[in-house]
């Protein structure tokens, strides 16, 4: 999975193997994490379903993408993260950045009400809404679904979280550490996933899979 060369002993291109991107509330497809995540793990065809805050129709779409593309690696931030641990992708290497498993909690901090979308939607909305409804959607999810590990899982969480808060993520670290997950920290990255919060999980991923140069 993670000793991809660029042609093949004839000299052709490969056909790089999938890579699925999921990204975090507020966000879409578009959103130029992605690029990010190319940019760091090049040897991956990158794909980005544009996912939405119901869990339920989300995981379908997941499901869907998953089925069609069989993806060697899913990488998720935040409420992408989130979406990423119960992904039925157990053949896939998972890396998660500061995922938001006590998703609840972190949706009242945000506040009820409309928000703004921060970066065009495929589907054309500009905005979404916090409600309770929405929170109850997610418990009733949390509450149906488990966790699907993958061949690797990897979590890389912020010491400094300005979004989640440092005994919310620490809380978030343990359930995914008790599930089997290896979790690591940095302190380069707040909660949105940058250019450095995007490097650290190359790096600690190349660490863990002991990737061939």
């Amino acid at each position: 999975m993670y000793d991809y060369n660029e042609y093949d002993e004839y000299g052709k291109p490969k056909q790089k193997p999938y890579a699925i991107y999921i990204h975090g509330m507020g966000s879409g497809a578009k959103s130029g994490t992605k690029t990010s995540f190319g940019r760091y793990f090049p040897e991956y065809e990158w794909l980005s379903p544009e996912v939405t805050h119901d869990p339920f129709e989300s995981l379908q779409i997941l499901d869907e993408w998953i089925t069609a593309f069989q993806p060697q690696l899913i990488a998720g931030t935040s409420m992408g993260g989130f979406y990423t641990m119960y992904a039925h992708a157990p053949a896939a290497t998972k890396l998660m950045l500061n995922p938001v498993i006590n998703i609840e909690t972190v949706i009242r901090k945000i506040g009820y009400g409309k928000h703004p979308y921060h970066c065009e939607r495929e589907d054309g909305a500009t905005e979404f809404v916090i409600d309770e409804p929405l929170i109850q959607k997610f418990t009733a999810f949390k509450q149906e679904r488990q966790f699907v590990l993958g061949s690797k899982n990897i979590a890389l969480f912020s010491s400094d979280d300005e979004l989640v808060g440092k005994e919310n993520s620490k809380k978030n670290a343990a359930v995914l550490q008790e599930a089997g997950v290896e979790v690591h920290w940095s302190d380069k990255f707040g909660h949105r996933s940058n250019d450095k919060a995007i490097k650290k999980i190359k790096e600690v991923a190349d660490l863990v899979l002991g990737k061939q140069q």
